[in-house]
């Protein structure tokens, strides 16, 4: 049990450090939160990535001069990422050779009776830690403005596990090694289909497949990086002076490759005195989107008098596909 102590503390000090050496807690801090950029990482430090569709591997580390790194393209995005911060765990710690199965799911990586080898250990808190820090969990919700009631709330943890890049499952987990909930809410939290929390979300809105994520947008996420699959839908919600003849204009969203699915006002409380409502608009990629878009509020007649503006980047690209990982893909990490 004392090895297995000595193995999760190694995994968690190496993430830690890994994180100080690159500098990506100063870089998240700078842009006010995102998701921790594992492949990005991987690549920083050197070793190939490949994505190609594995049968009964989630991924694989190869050692070598020039190490390799191998993930599945048959699981969803938040589990390539996971099985990639377990393979960048093995990279880091300079382990021998490792074939991954989906049993690195299940495992619980802060148990120290576990019977699973030293390097295995040690990759999985590495993994759970890289991906998830306290600090960065920290960073989220202060950006967002969720009191700690929040995170027992279902919407809540799933719009999280969205920033964080991490399945409602995990994220579920993390939110109670962090102490952020006790044991009872995250398993009432477990007992909610991530199906049902999109289905309220969208309110009456049926999309063609339930897996793709759905993501609410506020003037919060301003300037923020967007990184999920190819055909997610987004629900922006933003204060709108319609009283005073200001409305919101999306059209970038059609020229970025976003269909407009949903454009509805609300109005509640004392918002609605002097017109000032909520609009609600919800937008789904058709495809592979990179790209910016800003959204401005201004009157129709005098579009050069912009009353607010919401500026978000979208990289809409999973889960990854087969090949190897698009090395100008590593956003700032090179300068570092």
């Amino acid at each position: 049990m004392a090895d297995g102590r000595a193995a999760i503390l190694a995994g968690v000090q190496a993430a830690h450090r890994l994180h100080r050496d690159l500098g990506l807690k100063e870089n998240l801090e700078r842009s006010g939160g995102g998701r921790m950029d594992v492949f990005g990482t991987i690549a920083k430090l050197g070793a190939t990535l490949m994505f190609q569709p594995l049968d009964k591997l989630l991924g694989a580390y190869v050692p070598a001069e020039e190490a390799g790194i191998l993930i599945t393209t048959k699981r969803t995005l938040p589990v390539q990422r996971f099985t990639a911060a377990h393979e960048l765990g093995h990279l880091y710690m300079r382990h021998e050779p490792s074939l991954d199965d989906k049993g690195i799911l299940g495992r619980a990586p802060f148990s120290v009776s576990s019977k699973i080898d030293r390097q295995e250990k040690e990759a999985d808190a590495f993994a759970s830690i890289f991906l998830a820090p306290p600090w960065l969990l920290a960073l989220i919700v202060k950006r967002q403005g969720w009191v700690p009631e929040c995170l027992a709330d279902p919407e809540t943890v799933y719009q999280l596990s969205l920033r964080l890049g991490t399945s409602y499952r995990a994220t579920c987990y993390i939110l109670e090694r962090h102490k952020t909930i006790v044991r009872k809410q995250r398993d009432e939290l477990l007992s909610i289909e991530p199906k049902e929390i999109k289905r309220a979300i969208l309110d009456g809105y049926e999309p063609s497949d339930w897996r793709s994520d759905v993501w609410i947008l506020t003037d919060r996420d301003e300037n923020l990086l967007v990184e999920g699959g190819r055909h997610d839908l987004f629900v922006v919600r933003l204060r709108e002076n319609s009283g005073a003849g200001y409305l919101w204009n999306f059209d970038e969203l059609k020229t970025a490759g976003f269909a407009l699915v949903a454009d509805d006002q609300e109005m509640g409380g004392d918002e609605s005195v002097g017109g000032q409502l909520t609009r609600v608009l919800t937008a789904q990629s058709k495809g592979r989107v990179s790209s910016d878009v800003t959204f401005k509020e201004h009157r129709p007649w005098t579009p050069e008098k912009v009353l607010q503006e919401l500026h978000l980047r979208y990289e809409l690209r999973g889960p990854e596909e087969p090949g190897m990982w698009e090395p100008e893909r590593v956003r700032g990490l090179q300068a570092a």
